[in-house]
């Protein structure tokens, strides 16, 4: 299905210098290295020998990736015991989705102790399953869906990890009262979280496709076909199947929620949705059990 790949908004590019950085995030504690460095090869072919190469350079990184390569979420017969043997057991993509997840959620660690917050990291991680899950009808590589879906809302876990307290209260308010999220955080931090993702997006060099879809996923008249509808798709499913980051007080409609992926996959999307919530709650339970 060939469909096409770009999106009606257009972004304005704002300079990613450190001057020019938001006040909002100048505080903001430094993501891994090897989350960054991992990002930093998106559009490269760097053999798989140097991803595994970066990847033991952190044990306890190295450590995580082989406890989740051998929990019930792989299912699998043999015991994995290096990263060497988890990229033959289970492909390249899949280490390296796994150690971004991994090493993100380390970025996450120090102000997850509330469940308001907690929620935000386990919706981006719902939304990178979900993505990877519908890559397929918005003629995606699976594993560029799953990156920009964990990453969707990295500008949310920023403007958290740099206000925890004020960003919970929030989420609180928010589960309460209907408005719309990214005018509070105007209000609060004279950023929203999507402006915060596109200068981080701007700051670490990511493909345009990868910052236009964390950039505007929350934007109306998408294109059929482009990473940023699928990662607003798979946005609005997660919060459909119950991993918002506020719980819903109108349930959303699961046709009106695909309908961007196109009308004649419905039924397909569907079928696929079946069973999804509960494979995302599996998922993230074991990436998120020791968190």
């Amino acid at each position: 299905m060939a469909l096409p790949q770009s999106i009606t908004p257009s972004l304005s590019q704002p300079p990613a210098d450190a001057a020019a950085q938001p006040w909002a995030i100048k505080n903001l504690p430094p993501f891994p290295a090897v989350a960054l460095q991992l990002m930093g090869l998106l559009d490269s072919d760097v053999p798989v020998k140097d991803v595994v190469k970066l990847l033991r350079m952190d044990p306890a990184l190295s450590a995580e990736i082989l406890r989740v390569s051998n929990s019930p979420l792989y299912g699998l017969s043999r015991h994995v015991d290096s990263v060497s043997h988890a990229v033959v057991v289970l492909g390249g993509d899949a280490v390296k989705r796994l150690a971004l997840t991994v090493a993100l959620g380390r970025f996450t660690q120090n102000f997850m102790k509330h469940r308001g917050l907690r929620r935000c990291w386990d919706h981006s991680v719902a939304c990178a399953l979900i993505a990877e899950e519908l890559a397929e009808f918005a003629g995606q590589p699976k594993d560029r869906a799953y990156t920009a879906g964990l990453l969707h809302d990295v500008g949310r876990l920023a403007l958290l990890a740099c206000y925890p307290n004020e960003y919970e209260n929030l989420l609180a308010v928010a589960s309460e009262n209907d408005f719309d999220f990214r005018t509070t955080e105007k209000k609060l931090f004279e950023i929203d979280h999507c402006s915060t993702g596109h200068w981080l997006c701007k700051s670490w060099n990511l493909p345009l496709d990868m910052t236009e879809a964390i950039a505007l996923h929350h934007e109306p008249g998408l294109a059929q076909g482009s990473l940023t509808t699928l990662v607003a798709v798979s946005d609005s499913l997660a919060a459909a199947l119950g991993f918002g980051t506020v719980e819903l007080k109108n349930q959303l409609k699961l046709p009106d929620v695909i309908a961007p992926l196109g009308a004649e996959d419905a039924d397909a999307i569907l079928s696929k949705v079946e069973g999804l919530s509960g494979r995302t709650a599996d998922a993230l339970a074991v990436i998120s059990s020791h968190r």
